[in-house]
């Protein structure tokens, strides 16, 4: 058996891409807006009446947030990996060799996971239609969880069982340190370790979407504007 502290001293690729938290909460607010604010302001019956279908209106603004929060995403994780770790190494920490196609899933994952994150913040806007209720529901199903595991606040069967069933198993996409058994450390977010392997953790989110999605579509179409 080996043990020791999990990347101790050592950079991993996710240590580059902390700004990717900061910038999923704001996407969510920004996206939460996008379907609520019309609500709020009375514009939604004009909206409405200027694309006959309501259930276009929801998918168009879908594709916008989406495709803004990807692009953003992973232009953002693209120039933040290489510039992280030529930073650590010109301040003499080692960083963690990983293979190109790890690095590039990383990448493009961190596009993906807001992405698909922006879009959930979206259809639960559309189905709550009040922005304070829809972003504190987003927060408490994706950043919460991640918080609560990373920080090691619970046990780790609970935090395990945390990042497997909620929204927060999307995070799992940036891991690119493997879990070995006759290791003996702390295997936590903060140490760049999921329960779940990377495209399946990603897959727990985009189920949550698509199910929020399609909750939001029935009730737009069968409710007043």
């Amino acid at each position: 058996m080996v043990g020791g502290p999990a990347g101790s001293g050592v950079r991993i690729v996710s240590n580059f891409l902390v700004g990717a938290f900061a910038g999923l909460i704001v996407l969510v607010v920004v996206a939460t807006g996008f379907a609520t604010v019309e609500y709020r302001r009375g514009l939604i019956g004009v909206t409405f009446a200027a694309m006959p279908g309501r259930g276009r209106v929801l998918v168009a603004k879908a594709l916008v947030v989406g495709g803004v929060a990807f692009a953003v995403g992973t232009a953002a994780a693209a120039v933040m990996v290489p510039f992280g770790g030529a930073r650590s190494v010109a301040g003499g920490f080692p960083v963690l060799t990983v293979p190109t196609a790890t690095e590039l899933r990383v990448i493009v994952g961190t596009g993906l996971l807001l992405a698909v994150a922006s879009v959930l913040a979206l259809s639960v806007g559309a189905v709550l239609r009040r922005s304070a209720v829809a972003i504190t529901a987003v927060v408490a199903g994706m950043v919460l969880p991640y918080l609560l595991a990373a920080a090691s606040v619970l046990p780790q069967p609970v935090s395990d069982w945390l990042l497997r069933t909620t929204p927060a198993a999307g995070f799992a996409i940036q891991q690119s340190v493997e879990r070995y058994d006759q290791v003996v450390t702390v295997y936590s977010p903060m140490h760049g370790y999921f329960p779940l392997p990377p495209w399946a953790g990603l897959g727990v989110l985009c189920a949550y979407a698509a199910a929020a999605f399609g909750a939001a579509l029935v009730l737009v179409s069968r409710r007043d504007a």
